[in-house]
């Protein structure tokens, strides 16, 4: 989810429980499994490589009922409403596309898709205010991963004025696109502003203080051929044409796999939160990390727990108390457990179960999905992938 998007919620939830809630903090242990598909197919269904499973996930009120769909592949799902328990409607996009994002590209009333079948990149657009079928075509070419397509995904206002741009990793960096004034004719510019040999998770936020949003990202130390565990950011500059400047971070011990930036310990410098992934992932080596960024200009790693891979991040104020929490979901394991870290306000945690038994991958996403002031926890998986999950936050009784 975008950092937009997540700005948006929290001041939803901030609002609503200003008016009628909360005078403390919620409950982190109200939750209500949904399960909205078990029949969703890969990637390898389709086109080769067989093996290959989808990677997008983004939210949107696409029919404005006040509450929030759903793409996730090439799928895209309406929500029922009421309790989320009825069935989900699922309308395929009618291509093996990955769609990754929801982007106002053209400002009509119609929703817009971003998605990847790299090397092409496509634009969306929904037929009818329920997105019952949805037109494509072609908006550029990137090149393709290891993993066909990248992992790494999100829109931001990174250039004042105009539309948002569409941040994407591809083969050996990072492409943003500029959505012209005229959407229809030709394919869209885009540009690589940033070297990577990652095509993993994207952090989006402002880390130099300056009004613009900067990126965070891994990146593979020289001579090696995968397992990015540099830790960097790029400053943004104001503009799309040159490569963006460098600064480090840190290291992790094994493959960065998502990144956020958040202010975890209240000092209003944001930090950066990782998880890494370990493959196979049979052991439980692998580190959730936040980054503190230090009065002194440097940056102290800082451990949250080690436990078995989590290809799974994302961060928000679940339980309302000011600060910022972390929700992740061990993809390997025995367990399983998906999982909400309290934070205390200065960057200590305490650990909450959501749920176990249920896997995902670049999932474990926080959304207000039914606009009702908590935050609640979608994720789909990948061992498993015909599931997508969905964990109903109580907290609030609507």
């Amino acid at each position: 989810m975008n950092a937009l998007k997540r700005l948006f919620s929290m001041s939803i939830l901030l609002f609503l429980c200003t008016l009628f809630v909360c005078a403390k903090s919620l409950p982190l242990d109200q939750w209500a499994y949904i399960q909205i598909d078990d029949n969703r197919g890969k990637w390898g269904d389709w086109d080769e490589p067989e093996w290959l499973r989808y990677f997008g996930l983004d939210f949107q009120d696409v029919n404005r009922d006040g509450y929030v769909d759903i793409i996730s592949g090439r799928y895209f799902y309406r929500n029922p409403g009421g309790t989320m328990e009825e069935p989900w409607t699922r309308v395929d996009l009618g291509v093996n596309v990955d769609g990754c994002l929801f982007v106002n590209v053209d400002g009509d009333d119609f929703a817009d898709i971003i998605a990847a079948a790299l090397p092409e990149v496509f634009w969306f657009e929904a037929e009818d205010l329920q997105g019952s079928a949805w037109t494509g075509r072609k908006i550029g070419q990137l090149p393709p991963t290891g993993h066909n397509n990248g992992q790494g995904y999100a829109v931001a206002d990174l250039i004042s004025g105009g539309k948002q741009e569409i941040i994407l990793q591809a083969d050996k960096g990072i492409y943003v696109c500029e959505i012209p004034a005229n959407t229809t004719t030709g394919e869209w510019p885009w540009h690589m502003i940033i070297t990577s040999g990652s095509d993993e998770g994207i952090g989006v936020g402002d880390l130099d203080g300056d009004g613009d949003f900067d990126l965070a990202f891994g990146d593979i130390k020289e001579g090696e051929q995968e397992h990015p565990t540099i830790l960097d950011w790029a400053e943004n500059p104001g503009f799309l044409t040159v490569t963006w400047k460098r600064h480090s971070i840190g290291e992790t011990m094994h493959a960065i796999d998502r990144v956020e930036i958040a202010d975890m310990n209240g000092d209003d410098r944001p930090d950066v939160i990782v998880s890494e992934e370990r493959y196979p992932g049979q052991e439980p080596d692998g580190h959730l990390w936040w980054f503190e960024a230090r009065a002194d200009g440097a940056w102290e790693r800082h451990q949250v727990v080690q436990q078995y891979s989590m290809n799974n991040l994302d961060v928000g104020d679940i339980d309302n108390d000011g600060d910022i929490d972390i929700v992740t979901n061990m993809h390997k394991g025995e367990s399983l457990a998906t999982q909400v870290w309290e934070n205390n306000g200065t960057g200590e945690f305490t650990k909450h179960v959501v749920d176990t038994g249920k896997e995902m991958h670049l999932g474990a996403q926080l959304i207000d999905i039914d606009n009702d002031g908590d935050l609640d926890i979608v994720g789909h998986a990948w061992d498993n992938y015909q599931f997508l999950h969905l964990w109903r936050n109580d907290a609030i009784k609507k």
